[in-house]
């Protein structure tokens, strides 16, 4: 998302695939955060501030101007199996493409962070369509934080070495 991928919330962000260096996607979400070649996928990681949720049907009646439209499954909180104070909540998605750039949508990707499940969201930017189409939740992440997220999807791994960047003010 436009708002998540401010140079100075994802810099502090790097990534390598499991047996492939990074590699750009020619464009789209996926040429955005920090990007993974796996396969036949591209694989973009954004770590940003929380983000506001709503329904289809909120976007309808309250017509915000930003946030994330819930597609499937649901925002929660923290991760499993992660204490809830271990720190401030930020917004986790993973962009993925094939690596002709086309946005693949209806996946059902793995995500961890140091080991522990995200039930995995899906979700678009308000007002950003298919082009936002990404894979991820709310987690509890401290500023400066090392940490691993691995995203797999289809026998296709890709892993990211990341420091949680400062949360931006929206």
């Amino acid at each position: 998302m436009r708002k998540l991928l401010l140079a100075s919330t994802v810099c502090a962000l790097t990534a390598g695939a499991v047996g492939v260096g990074g590699a750009m996607a020619a464009s789209g979400s996926c040429a955005s955060g920090t990007v993974a070649k796996q396969g036949p996928y591209v694989f973009a990681l954004s770590i940003g501030p929380t983000e506001a949720m709503y329904t289809p049907a909120e976007v309808k009646s309250k017509h915000p101007k930003s946030g994330e439209v819930m597609l499937a499954g649901k925002m929660v909180g923290g991760m499993a199996g992660m204490d809830m104070t271990t720190g401030p909540q930020r917004h986790l998605e993973v962009h993925i493409c094939k690596t002709g750039g086309q946005v693949v949508t209806g996946a059902h990707p793995t995500i961890t962070v140091d080991g522990a499940m995200v039930p995995v969201a899906v979700m678009e930017g308000v007002g950003e369509g298919v082009a936002d189409y990404h894979y991820g939740n709310n987690v509890s992440l401290k500023t400066g934080q090392k940490v691993i997220v691995v995203v797999k999807l289809n026998g296709q791994t890709a892993t990211f070495h990341a420091t949680v960047p400062k949360s931006a003010s929206m």
